[in-house]
């Protein structure tokens, strides 16, 4: 009697039974009993299925171990191979013995998210062994098609690809754009996306030509570049001259020209075309030169010099002209150009009109409106930095109540602050010149030294006078107060100074004027806030090029404006009649010779100074030159010196 397929415990009910029929003579036979019924059917068993198989991977199941049979079972199975106790792998019939271990093999599908199965049979009992292959998350390769010529700083999309080859959902990100899925709204944000999709990328093209933005677009772990190259350079660098300014004047011959050259790529060479002619006949050319300008270092033409030579009574007219690595050339009508006149040291520049008065005590940089400010008489003069044209910009002949003798901008208020020989203070609007305010100086001296304090909160102008006890003095910008800083009888003694220096708490004061003894120039150091000084320089401190003292003309040389000049952490300090120009370095007190200014074709000595103002955005030193009655400005990297403006006259 077959017992197929039956549980366990059913199984030995029937036998039970068979062998009590037996043991009562049941079926006939008398006393002979029937030989047992081999039991060939095992209990049942089960693979467990195999899931994120590789593809047409031989894949081989855990093994079971059959019960519940008392003889050998038959073995077979279809659609693969099974081992016996770890032997050799076949698909060939055979049986198996109770506690003998079955493991199964197959080779699983060629195809991603495919099952393939075998069924093994032991003694009529089956199970089956299923593979299924890893999901498909990677996707077929895609491509953007590449943006060419593309205008600069523009937002440019790509085509739309259409996404394939995978069955479940996948990861989408973007670097350098931003991306849509089946037209939605554009975004850079992480995301998925699933087969059949839709998927377009944005961009937006570099500032400069010739570049490449590239947008990198992944899903599941396949990426794509939309690059975007903008249109190839055609335009020439862009150059200009720093020093001099568009329109000045020189009595040598030969001026030092300095400038930058820039480019979406590499500036190739830089020249400068010198043009002369005369005034009066402007469309006549005298001569033409073309000199090669020299890079601050090789190949680097973002900062340039070119010494260009001057034709003799006559108009220079200097074009600057740039080619860069790709053969683009500035055009000649279009260059960048300076206009450097040369004439004898006599001669009026740019003209006549509205010259300069014979007092001149002070100037400064008004530079939100390109121009200079002089203080002259009662008048403030203003001078064009492009034509050095003057006019008049402010008349105090009844404000002022006498002479202007300093004056300074404040930038941020625009304000313009003089001060007059009769002891007032007056403020007046940069724009138009109309007065804002009339204030009573708490000094009678004469101040010359006039300067603005920012520095750590602060808000006010800062003056010395002009006596042999000086005082420092205030005047608050917020309440309009006068206060005394550093009293007369405080040790170093000032004597009278023409020029005070703001640099953080200290200011720097000269003192010595017109003294024979050259011991007594000196350069004061006085506490913003205690009002204690100190001698920072003179001839017996530290080391350098020495103060001047009696001069061959029998004239004595004195020290007396002063600027700081922060970028290189250092004073420039005039000392008026030598025409030296000092430079001073705060960290040591070192002292040297910026520059010795005189006048080519002179027989007088240096410069009788009238106040000096650094334009440091620009690096141009303005210098008030009272000998020639000129407006000198002076180059702060080449030390280049040319004339803005100036009064004819036989000095």
């Amino acid at each position: 009697m077959a017992i197929m397929n039956q549980s366990p415990f059913f199984k030995s009910l029937l036998l039970a039974g068979v062998m009590s029929l037996a043991a009562c003579g049941g079926g006939g036979g008398g006393d002979k009993k029937p030989a047992p019924v081999p039991d060939t059917t095992p209990n049942a068993f089960t693979f467990t299925a195999q899931t994120n198989a590789e593809l047409s991977a031989v894949v081989s199941s855990a093994a079971v171990t059959i019960s519940g049979i008392d003889a050998a079972a038959p073995v077979t199975i279809t659609g693969g191979e099974y081992s016996i106790a770890g032997g050799a792998f076949t698909s060939a019939a055979g049986t198996v013995t109770n506690g003998q271990t079955l493991s199964i093999r197959l080779t699983a599908p060629a195809a991603n998210s495919t099952s393939a199965s075998a069924q093994l049979t032991v003694g009529g009992v089956a199970a089956t062994f299923t593979v299924t292959t890893k999901v498909d998350s990677i996707p077929n390769a895609f491509a953007f098609t590449a943006q060419t010529n593309a205008a600069l700083n523009t937002e440019y999309t790509s085509n739309t690809i259409t996404l394939a080859g995978i069955d479940t959902t996948v990861p989408i990100s973007i670097t350098g754009g931003t991306y849509s899925i089946n037209g939605g709204a554009f975004t850079a944000a992480a995301g998925t996306v699933a087969v059949s999709n839709t998927i377009a990328v944005k961009g937006t093209s570099a500032g400069a030509t010739e570049s490449t933005q590239n947008v990198v677009l992944t899903i599941g772990g396949v990426s794509a570049t939309f690059a975007i190259t903008t249109l190839p350079d055609t335009t020439a660098p862009v150059a200009e001259f720093k020093f001099p300014t568009p329109y000045t004047m020189s009595e040598g011959n030969s001026v030092k020209v300095r400038g930058t050259a820039t480019d979406d790529h590499a500036v190739a060479a830089v020249k400068v075309v010198v043009r002369s002619y005369k005034l009066e006949a402007p469309s006549t050319t005298l001569s033409t030169t073309e000199i090669n300008a020299t890079p601050k270092a090789a190949g680097d033409y973002s900062s340039w010099t070119a010494e260009v030579p001057l034709t003799a009574l006559a108009e220079n007219e200097v074009k600057v002209i740039a080619t860069d690595d790709r053969n683009n050339a500035t055009l000649p009508e279009a260059a960048n150009k300076v206009v450097i006149r040369q004439a004898d040291v006599a001669s009026a520049f740019p003209d006549a009109v509205n010259e300069f008065g014979l007092s001149r005590y002070a100037t400064t940089f008004d530079l939100a409106r390109n121009r200079i400010l002089v203080a002259i008489t009662d008048q403030v003069i203003a001078v064009d930095m492009a034509t050095g044209q003057r006019s008049v910009f402010i008349d105090y002949a009844v404000e002022c109540e006498g002479s202007t003798t300093a004056l300074v901008t404040d930038p941020q208020t625009a304000r313009l602050y003089t001060v007059c020989s009769s002891g007032y203070l007056l403020e007046s609007n940069l724009t138009d010149g109309s007065l804002v305010g009339k204030y009573t100086n708490i000094s009678s001296r004469t101040i010359f030294g006039l300067s603005l304090d920012k520095s750590n909160g602060r808000n006010r102008l800062v003056m010395v006078e002009e006596a042999r006890d000086a005082r420092v003095i205030a005047f608050s910008l917020d309440s309009k107060k006068f206060s005394i800083i550093s009293g007369a009888s405080e040790e170093s003694l000032i004597s009278y100074s023409n020029g005070i220096a703001v640099d953080g708490d200290n200011y720097y004061v000269t003192s010595g004027l017109q003294d024979p003894d050259v011991l007594l120039h000196k350069v004061i150091k006085v506490n913003a806030i205690t009002g204690a000084r100190e001698v920072f320089a003179d001839n017996t401190i530290a080391s350098g090029e020495p103060f001047s003292a009696l001069l061959t003309d029998g004239n004595t040389a004195y020290l007396k404006e002063i600027v700081m000049d922060a970028k290189h952490n250092r004073l420039l300090v005039m000392e008026s009649l030598s025409g030296k120009l000092f430079a001073i370095d705060l960290s040591t007190a070192e002292r040297s010779l910026f520059k010795g200014l005189s006048y080519i074709g002179s027989s007088r000595l240096g410069i009788r100074s009238r106040g000096i103002s650094l334009d440091e955005i620009n690096g141009i030193l303005l210098i008030g030159e009272a000998r020639r009655n000129a407006q000198i400005l002076l180059d702060m990297d080449t030390r280049e010196k040319v004339i803005l403006s100036k009064n004819r006259n036989d000095e």
